[in-house]
């Protein structure tokens, strides 16, 4: 009888052999867990979590440390005196997330210093000695959400400086006091970022930031601008807040805020502000917190629009806002509590009118109206009511920051009357113009269809080879008065019969003349500016068409020439083949040559002595051979 199994972690059997099997089995299951040991931690780190979170801050490390487990997620490597990032420093840590290398000296990252990191998120490189945005080092971190550069000597940020890294939602430029230019195309590619940080760089003007179609945020506090301009934040459609404190602000210029449709917050506080344009915040419909305090806001007529859009926006909030600085009887005073009782104001006064306008159709078209101050607001009334404000942009017609109704292309139904309104704080003055299209007349833009006659010689060449001559035809047009008739392709135009006149020279013996008819495109001139500069320029470009047609014309006389030389060279060769045969038998010069031939028929006695004249002939120019009447050999003439 075998004894009986109480062991709870191995089941009981009743075969010893199967129990040893199963207790195999077991071991194998869950040995592995009994006997795993934690992955090893670098040397001078601590390491937590199974080692996914390693933190080897303020070691004095000068390079990464080695042996640092693949399952890391969180590497902390700051403060300490790391220079230099070589290639596949990272490549095995494939699981890592987060990786804290700021506060070291690191003055260069090589070309691929972050490969096999796929799915990093955030990457610090913040107060280093970085003199250069490593770009290429960026690739293939496909999941980097943000990216932090603050305080290194960077002084430039070149074109497509982070467009392998497209998923960017936070990158962070801050303090990068050496900045010293940045490309327009700077930031392109970065279509997911969601915030930007350009404080504290020393920026005298706002960078083009059109790619940032997504940007919710935007530090660019601590600068020098001076000036905002409108355009300053074009393509910032879904910006939310902008901070520009103590950047030096002095005047921010009408509409300068139009294109900030979603903006939720804005903070002007200690800049140089003294009054803002009327209207400024009108098309910020969302706009919920202002900060306009420490500005030495002089409160007069061009800040009382200003108090009445406090009152409405924030009535309970008044630590955010603006004081005034000027004029000492109300200083101190907190913009909101103004009302007009406390200045006399007058109505804004136009210094340049609209005038009446009569233009064509298609043609561009401004309507004119300054003001004496950029506080003023300028607003626009059209023929059928409408109202356009400064920021007001419709497929043609649009409001410059000027004051300027600008036509880009008006149409027949543009013509009517124009009211241009003014306004501050004390009232509106208005002005109206008469804008006048008239449709385009198709009898003024011609297109002018003249038929040339054109002579074309033709060399002809007879019997003689050596025959060429060349023959120069010089055509003269002239445009007569036109008269209108239909194009070939339908449009009116004008048909112009030109009267020619060809100087030939030469003799025409071996000549053939051709007459083709040719329609030629005339641009219309009579509408273009500057006719005089255009008639100029046209009369050289025929002045040198004219001097190379010429010269072309002398080149082929004189190839002419040399080829007429050539053929007259080549006939003083011979002109026939004739076969010289040895006799065997000698005979006389002449006389055996002559009683030879008597013993022919006459015709062949002919030519047997034209046969041998040509002999001696072909002998004395080349002289292959002597022949003389004293000695010579028996010649033997083949006719063949």
């Amino acid at each position: 009888m075998l004894p009986e199994c109480y062991s709870s972690l191995i089941p009981c059997t009743s075969f010893p052999l199967l129990w040893l099997v199963q207790l195999l089995l077991w071991f194998h299951n869950h040995g592995p867990q009994l006997t795993e040991a934690a992955p090893p931690c670098p040397t001078p780190c601590t390491c937590s979590n199974q080692a996914s979170r390693v933190i080897c801050t303020r070691k004095t490390l000068d390079q990464i440390p080695d042996s640092i487990s693949e399952n890391t997620r969180y590497l902390n490597l700051q403060e300490n005196s790391i220079q230099v990032i070589k290639s596949d420093t990272f490549k095995h840590l494939r699981h890592l997330e987060i990786l804290q290398l700021s506060k070291n000296h690191i003055r260069q990252i090589e070309v691929g210093a972050f490969n096999g990191l796929p799915n990093l998120n955030t990457l610090e490189l913040f107060d280093n000695r970085l003199t250069v945005v490593p770009s290429q080092a960026f690739e293939y971190l496909s999941k980097l959400r943000e990216l932090w550069l603050r305080n290194n000597p960077i002084e430039t940020l070149p074109a497509f400086a982070f467009h392998r890294v497209p998923s960017l939602r936070r990158l962070d430029l801050g303090e990068l006091r050496k900045l010293d230019f940045i490309s327009e195309a700077a930031f392109e590619g970065l279509v997911n970022l969601r915030f930007l940080n350009l404080g504290m760089c020393g920026l005298k003007d706002i960078p083009n930031l059109t790619p940032l179609v997504r940007l919710e945020e935007l530090e660019l506090s601590g600068n020098q601008l001076g000036i905002v301009r409108p355009g300053s934040f074009q393509g910032l459609v879904s910006l939310r807040k902008l901070w520009l404190m103590h950047s030096r602000v002095s005047v921010i210029e009408r509409n300068a805020f139009d294109d900030l449709k979603n903006l939720e917050e804005l903070n002007l506080s200690h800049n140089s502000l003294h009054s803002l344009p009327h209207d400024l915040f009108t098309p910020l419909h969302q706009l919920e917190r202002v900060h306009l305090n420490h500005n030495p806001w002089v409160c007069n007529c061009d800040v009382l629009w200003l108090s009445w859009w406090l009152k409405e926006t924030v009535p309970s909030n008044t630590t955010c806002c603006a004081r005034c600085h000027a004029p000492p009887g109300i200083k101190g005073k907190y913009i909101g509590e103004l009302d007009q009782s406390h200045f006399t104001c007058y109505a804004p006064v136009i210094v340049e009118p609209p005038t009446d306008l009569n233009v064509t159709e298609g043609m561009a078209a401004e309507l004119k109206c300054r003001t004496g101050t950029s506080m003023t607001s300028v607003n626009w009334f059209t023929p059928n009511g409408t109202l356009m404000t400064h920021g007001s942009y419709r497929v043609r017609i649009s409001v410059l920051h000027d004051g300027t109704l600008n036509f880009t292309n008006v149409t027949v139904q543009d013509t009517g009357q124009y009211t241009c309104m003014v306004t501050n704080s004390a009232g509106n003055t208005t002005a109206t113009a008469v804008l006048n299209v008239s449709a385009s007349d198709p009898s003024n833009s011609y297109s002018y269809f003249t038929t040339v006659t054109v002579e074309t010689v033709e060399t002809v060449r007879g019997e003689e080879e050596n025959s060429a001559r060349q023959y120069i035809n010089e055509t003269f047009i002239e445009l007569p008065n036109p008269t209108v008739q239909r194009g070939l392709d339908g449009r009116p135009g004008i048909t112009i019969s030109p009267s020619l006149s060809s100087l030939s020279s030469l003799s025409p013996r071996a000549n053939r003349a051709t007459e083709n008819a040719v329609t030629v495109s005339i641009m219309d001139v009579t509408n273009i500016p500057g006719l005089d500069d255009v008639m100029k320029t046209t009369k050289i470009i025929i002045g040198c068409f004219v001097a190379i047609t010429f010269m072309a014309a002398v080149m082929l006389v004189v190839f002419y020439k040399l080829r007429k030389q050539h053929q007259l060279h080549k006939h003083h060769g011979p002109a026939r083949a004739i076969e010289i045969v040895n006799v065997e038998d000698e005979i006389g010069a002449g006389a055996g040559i002559e009683r030879h031939a008597q013993h022919l028929p006459h015709w062949r006695s002919e030519i047997l002595q034209n046969k041998i004249q040509e002999t001696f002939f072909f002998h004395k120019k080349h002289e292959p051979h002597s022949l003389s009447s004293d000695s010579i050999d028996s010649l033997k003439v083949k006719i063949m």
